[in-house]
């Protein structure tokens, strides 16, 4: 990949050079916690004394790579919109720019589907480490991959719900075109993509329901090639996710996800929606997480035994919240206990 953008940029350059796409990346919910004065200096000279809201450095050597594939992005992913394909436009936050990215590999013949939904606290999107480091690791185990961008505040619920819906449909219904296994689908959302995982495969009646009435208002032409198609997905891989909105909650997650509606505090409180039909399931976090309480998993452990659903609960010592594939941590080995777990 040829470097145009370099850690010699500023973020401002590197902003200008990439375009209105890299909010795909860097939105500006998230671009407002950076100082502007840090904004017009080469990011190599901050880049290590700069905390992100979540107490991890700010991933400069991330975004300059995440930039350079923007600007050859034909050459390393496709995008298909999902809900408007007439007027998409990628960074929106909105309908028309609800998409699958589908990163472009080798694999040959017939595979398993990964849905992939970062997280980012239902008010932006993590995906360079939630979603394009997963999608290479999932690849090289075989999966086909796909990440979905969805909406996120002042969109609220069942929005995002909506367009995962949405994506389980259409992959399905492409089955045979996308070259996967229509009934070997799994999900894996990290924080409050787990979240959005967890109530789409535990509310999946009611946004059934939903999602019928959407497609008939909006996309009239796809709703009868997508009738009837299950939304229920096959596995379902949890990652230090957000479960309760009753304790030891995420109240940002909760905020950004409903606009404080406390009327849907305990429906969208996952523990308490499980059913014996949920799908398999593996939850993992890590005990040390001081965003997201690791009781959130717990609880999701708790309600899944209680339901009889098999499933595999891991609790890491230590990794902290956002930590991805864990490299360097504890949880560095999940992602081969969950490939394990689901073969």
């Amino acid at each position: 990949m040829t470097q145009t953008i370099t850690m010699k940029n500023s973020l401002r350059e590197l902003l200008d050079q990439a375009g209105p796409g890299m909010t795909l990346f860097l939105p500006d919910s998230l671009l407002a916690f950076i100082p502007e004065d840090k904004q017009t200096i080469p990011m190599e000279e901050w880049a290590d004394s700069f905390l992100m809201p979540w107490g991890l450095p700010f991933p400069a050597a991330d975004f300059v790579e995440d930039a350079n594939m923007l600007l050859n992005s034909d050459r390393y992913w496709d995008m298909i919109p999902l809900w408007d394909q007439e007027h998409f436009c990628i960074c929106s936050n909105d309908i028309h720019s609800v998409s699958l990215m589908v990163p472009k590999c080798a694999l040959e013949g017939v595979r398993p589907a990964a849905l992939i939904c970062p997280g980012g606290g239902y008010e932006n999107i993590s995906f360079h480490s939630e979603g394009l480091l997963t999608a290479k690791r999932l690849e090289k185990a075989g999966y086909r991959t796909f990440i979905l961008n969805y909406r996120y505040s002042p969109n609220r619920w069942p929005a995002p719900q909506l367009d995962l819906a949405l994506a389980i449909r259409y992959l399905r219904a492409n089955a045979a075109d996308l070259f996967i296994k229509p009934d070997d689908l799994m999900i894996l959302g990290y924080s409050a993509g787990g979240h959005l995982c967890a109530s789409t495969a535990a509310l999946r009646g009611e946004l059934e329901d939903s999602l019928e009435k959407e497609l008939e208002e909006k996309r009239p032409d796809l709703a009868e090639g997508l009738r009837g198609i299950s939304i229920r997905p096959d596995k379902v891989c949890l990652c230090y996710p957000v479960i309760s909105f009753l304790e030891e909650d995420h109240e940002p997650s909760f905020q950004a996800l409903t606009g404080g509606d406390e009327s849907l505090r305990e429906h969208l409180s996952i523990e308490k929606q499980v059913d014996p039909d949920y799908p398999k399931t593996f939850v993992w976090t890590c005990a040390d997480d001081s965003l997201v309480p690791p009781s959130n998993a717990s609880r999701m452990d708790e309600a899944l035994t209680e339901q009889k659903v098999p499933h595999k609960f891991c609790l890491y010592p230590q990794g902290e919240h956002g930590c991805s594939l864990g490299t360097g941590t504890s949880a560095e080995g999940w992602m081969d206990e969950m490939l394990q777990f689901f073969s």
